[in-house]
């Protein structure tokens, strides 16, 4: 019997919902997160993003290596689970009382892998099972189910914490994770049901835990995106650290800190879910990405140069809202449309690559910058100074990802192919039969 077609909106809207499980997982114990770690010294956080950097460089490899052994799709609701699982752990741990400063520093490390991880390997999963054009017309709402996500825990923290207290928030948020599996299960029938037979058959890609590193190596397209990334991750460092310092002068005490970063995040997640829901698709269709890319690199130089000048509680909770609303409102949808041209194992391990070492060498790096600077008693206009090279680089290299991605999805219209092979030398182990990515939805 024939599997009937599916609508872009029964597609979008599970997805969206999907992505709104996995936000609001995360975003449930962030302002906690972000309190605890500012009991300390904020100029010791450069030590924590190396222990994030270590975490992520070995969780990498890891993934990829799993990848080359069983199918990528199938894959993802496991990846979910062993999150879940973990929360678990900390529930336990926070409820023992045992060694609270180091389990608070721990946590901190997870949180930061969970975060990049899961958003990541649901992206991989949409940009396999939808093509370009597709993906075009849905990334803003289901970006914007995200944002729903980062609305709803935040609200169900506050409204339950007094009940099931800190330890009870982490259990939530495992719960919160495996509905988003079940949404990842019925996403997945829903896109492979308008698939042709041998579209929807899975083999593992083989290959070993460096693959997805030896793709971005060979393709200065996928090395783009690198660049693009890194980028982002040090502006965003730069502001987060600044942001801690600002914070840990003016708010001495944890609850005032946490109703601070809870307030910020609220913000962020109304203005978000506006650029999403109304500016992004538009904005992607008729612009392309290269320009909607070029969006963050002139937002974050206004907002480290205003938190540099006139640093204060008022003028960084506007320049956070607005950063953080434009790299999740803008940014991210346009980014991960770039993989939509790639091959489906470049989309699982490549990406994956990228959005958790990437990122996170961008953080290790600019975390240490910015401490020497500090060291060296630099002033504002050293601090804005460093900052111009960056926003010029960042510039250039949306350009040039624009023009990539155009050229990249007009052959494979041309070819009804959504991207070329890699090639056969990146893998270890003999190649299968080359995978194609789902047609594109009706």
């Amino acid at each position: 019997m024939q599997a009937r077609p599916y609508s872009k909106l029964e597609i979008t809207v599970w997805a969206a919902a999907t992505f709104a499980a996995v936000l609001a997982s995360y975003s449930a114990f962030r302002p906690v997160r972000d309190a605890l770690i500012l009991d300390g010294d904020p100029e010791q956080l450069p030590w924590v993003f190396l222990g994030t950097f270590t975490a992520i460089s070995v969780a990498s490899p890891l993934w990829s290596a799993l990848l080359a052994r069983r199918a990528p799709r199938g894959f993802v609701p496991w990846a979910f689970h062993a999150f879940a699982a973990g929360a678990v752990v900390f529930f336990v741990l926070v409820r023992t009382g045992l060694a609270p400063v180091t389990i608070g520093r721990v946590f901190y490390v997870w949180s930061a892998v969970f975060n990049l991880f899961v958003v990541s390997v649901f992206w991989s999963l949409l940009a396999d099972l939808l093509g370009p054009s597709t993906a075009q017309k849905l990334y803003g709402p289901i970006a914007a189910g995200g944002t729903i996500g980062t609305l709803v825990g935040p609200a169900l923290t506050g409204l339950l914490v007094g009940t099931i207290g800190v330890a009870g928030v982490l259990l939530m948020s495992a719960v919160l994770l495996e509905l988003a599996v079940i949404g990842v299960i019925r996403v997945r029938r829903l896109a492979e049901g308008i698939a042709a037979p041998a579209e929807a058959v899975e083999q593992p890609p083989g290959g070993g835990a460096f693959t997805g590193i030896a793709y971005v190596a060979r393709s200065p397209y996928l090395a783009a995106i690198v660049g693009y990334v890194l980028c982002t991750a040090c502006a965003a460092t730069f502001m987060y650290l600044g942001q801690a310092r600002v914070v840990h002068d003016a708010l001495a005490d944890r609850v005032a800190r946490t109703s601070y970063f809870a307030s910020v995040d609220w913000w962020t997640a109304v203005v978000t879910f506006g650029l999403q829901a109304v500016v992004a698709g538009p904005a992607i269709r008729r612009l392309g990405p290269g320009l909607v890319l070029a969006v963050l690199p002139v937002v974050q130089l206004i907002g480290i140069s205003t938190l540099t000048w006139a640093p204060s509680l008022t003028g960084l909770a506007i320049v956070m809202v607005i950063g953080k609303a434009a790299t999740h409102g803008l940014t991210r949808p346009a980014r991960e449309l770039l993989f939509t041209v790639v091959t489906r194992d470049e989309k699982y391990r490549a990406k994956h690559a990228i959005d958790t070492i990437g990122y996170r060498l961008g953080d290790l790096a600019s975390s240490w910058l910015y401490k020497g600077l500090l060291a060296l008693k630099a002033g504002a206009g050293v601090v804005v100074g460093a900052s111009l090279p960056l926003v010029a680089a960042w510039l250039a290299l949306a350009s040039v990802l624009g023009v990539g991605f155009r050229r990249r999805a007009a052959r494979a219209a041309a070819a009804h192919e959504p991207a070329r092979e890699p090639t056969a030398a990146l893998a270890a182990a003999p190649a299968p039969a080359p995978h194609q990515t789902a047609k594109e939805l009706p």
